[in-house]
């Protein structure tokens, strides 16, 4: 007798997960102790079972403030203090603000409208150009439910609506946050505003393109007022709980000592014809002109939407996701019990979010690419129209100063080669329907949940990137030199390289347009803000060089 086959169903799979979760909850031992004790300890396991029946239980004995602004608050400092020493991820952190905010909910209609909850007031931006809130968001999510008020202007947001809102509110602070390189000199120029309005308004700097050197050295000499560097979100927590507890005085200037720099404009006599020698000394690299021109399969682009995203997810860089975007990391504990909370929960729950955003259709893979015949002059990179002849545009990339002088144009047969080069474009994205998926569950304080599908989000369209491009080095006949797993790739085990504008070695976040006019995304859906970023968020571009020398460097 033959044996029935049974077909696996990953939508069944999820149900069943829900329900066995929601089985598990009922069956969750109530906690012990006193009522104070048991709020606290609800708020420290994210734990909302039979949280409403507590609360009504704490206020037969205590007022609906001091029940957040003792036992709940009590709670998230201990929170923060776990998070601090490496005993709770972040995820967690965050279940913990979910319980935080149900609580407060369903104290508040028990308040007077005299009564207040806030510790302080700050205010919360992307600086203007800027499109990522991620960072900003758990900013929010951690001061809010720490007792602080915090007035969130969003995205793109110019220094003029800061200020306005600064005292509108009668803040005690401004924060800024920005992910790119030019975001950082956005938040300079902010700073040098307040200065001319002589203000000293207290200001709060994070984001991943930020050092603290940066910010401690080169912005603290220039501002007139406190500015602090944030690494995470209790950073800035911690800067304005000082603020409120010890003042302004409390962040005094310390002597900002200088790196000597040799500077050509303080140089005089011999030593500054020297220096302006060098500097306009012409430098190239050494980089050899390929062997093999590839041919690729069609010229101009083309647009794919019928793509698997199980295929989409083989690509994934678990470990950008799970420390990158959860920051679900190691610290203090052992390598064992690590990979056991790796095995038992958060591989767990990758599973179950992926089926659930395939079957949901959150992430929608879409690709618009193509190959453009082009030569390089210099540090410019020509690209013609198919006739091979007539310069449609070209780009200019800069050359490093020193090291090896590279620059991307050196990859690509030169106009005095005679020889007719290719290079490959795309841009992928997980669609609009990502972008409102997250900003959906942020808004309704689903807060591990919101970290989780922004990350999975995010290093999908990533994901998206990597599978295409090994889609263009097998059109362009070299996909043999792979390496042959797929976590090899993320290393650059292959020939050639591919580089996002607005990265080190093509930082003009404005060449955008120019890929945006070779290959048309708003067939897809995506679109360029008047700051050179793509929208929506989850989206990412990418220039392809087939150059075996071909590597990521830094300008």
């Amino acid at each position: 007798m033959s044996e029935k086959k049974v077909t696996y169903d990953p939508l069944i799979e999820l149900i069943a997960y829900y329900q066995d979760k929601k089985t598990i909850a009922s069956k969750k031992k109530s906690r012990t102790g006193t009522i104070e004790e048991i709020l606290k300890q609800r708020i420290i396991d994210g734990d909302k079972i039979k949280l409403d029946d507590d609360l009504k239980e704490a206020l037969k004995k205590f007022s609906p403030l001091e029940i957040i602004n003792t036992h709940l608050l009590d709670g998230m400092k201990v929170v923060g203090e776990l998070f601090g020493s490496g005993q709770m991820q972040l995820p967690f952190v965050l279940q913990s603000a979910e319980v935080m905010k149900s609580a407060v909910k369903f104290l508040e209609p028990f308040m007077d409208r005299s009564d207040s909850t806030s510790k302080g007031v700050l205010v919360l931006a992307t600086v203007k150009g800027d499109v990522h809130d991620i960072g900003k968001n758990l900013v929010e999510i951690i001061l809010s439910n720490n007792g602080y008020k915090v007035v969130n202007l969003g995205i793109k947001c110019a220094i003029e609506t800061m200020l306005q809102s600064f005292e509108e509110h009668k803040a005690d602070a401004i924060g800024m946050s920005g992910l790119l390189v030019k975001s950082t000199v956005v938040m300079k120029e902010n700073l040098e505003v307040i200065n001319n309005r002589n203000l000293k308004i207290p200001i709060i700097l994070g984001g991943a393109a930020l050092t603290r050197r940066y910010v401690e050295d080169d912005l603290r000499s220039i501002y007139n007022g406190t500015v602090v560097y944030a690494t995470d979100a209790f950073a800035g927590l911690h800067f304005m709980e000082k603020l409120k507890t010890e003042g302004v005085e409390s962040f005094k200037k310390e002597k900002i000592k200088k790196l000597p720099i040799e500077d050509v404009e303080n140089l005089t006599g011999a030593e500054a014809k020297i220096a302006l020698s060098m500097e306009n000394e012409i430098h190239h690299s050494n980089i050899l002109p390929a062997e093999n021109i590839p041919t690729p399969p069609f010229w101009g682009s083309k647009v794919v939407e019928d793509i698997s995203i199980d295929e989409v997810y083989r690509y994934i860089n678990h470990a950008a996701l799970i420390k990158g975007q959860w920051q679900v990391r190691k610290g203090k504990m052992s390598e064992e019990d690590y990979q056991k909370e790796l095995k038992e929960i958060i591989y767990p729950e990758l599973e179950k979010l992926q089926i659930k955003s395939k079957f949901q259709k959150l992430l929608q893979p879409k690709v618009v690419y193509g190959y453009f015949p082009c030569q390089s002059d210099g540090d410019d990179l020509i690209i013609y129209r198919e006739d091979k002849k007539t310069e449609q545009l070209r780009f200019t990339f800069p050359r490093q100063k020193s090291d090896r002088y590279l620059c991307l144009s050196d990859y690509f047969a030169s106009i005095k080669s005679g020889k007719i080069d290719v290079v490959a474009f795309h841009l992928v994205t997980m669609g609009k329907r990502a972008s409102e998926f997250a900003q959906q569950l942020y808004s309704n304080n689903n807060y591990k949940d919101y970290l989780f599908f922004h990350g999975l989000s995010v290093e999908s369209a990533e994901a998206l990137a990597e599978l295409w491009h090994k889609k263009i080095r097998e059109e362009l006949g070299f996909a043999n030199k792979d390496a042959k797993e797929i976590k090899r790739l993320f290393s650059q085990g292959y020939q050639g390289a591919r580089y996002s504008f607005g990265y080190p070695a093509c930082p003009n976040l404005e060449d955008s347009t120019k890929l945006f006019e070779l290959l048309e995304p708003e067939r897809i859906g995506v679109n360029l803000t008047e700051e050179f970023m793509m929208e929506p968020e989850q989206s990412t571009d990418a220039i392809i060089i087939h150059h075996p020398q071909a590597r990521y460097f830094n300008i």
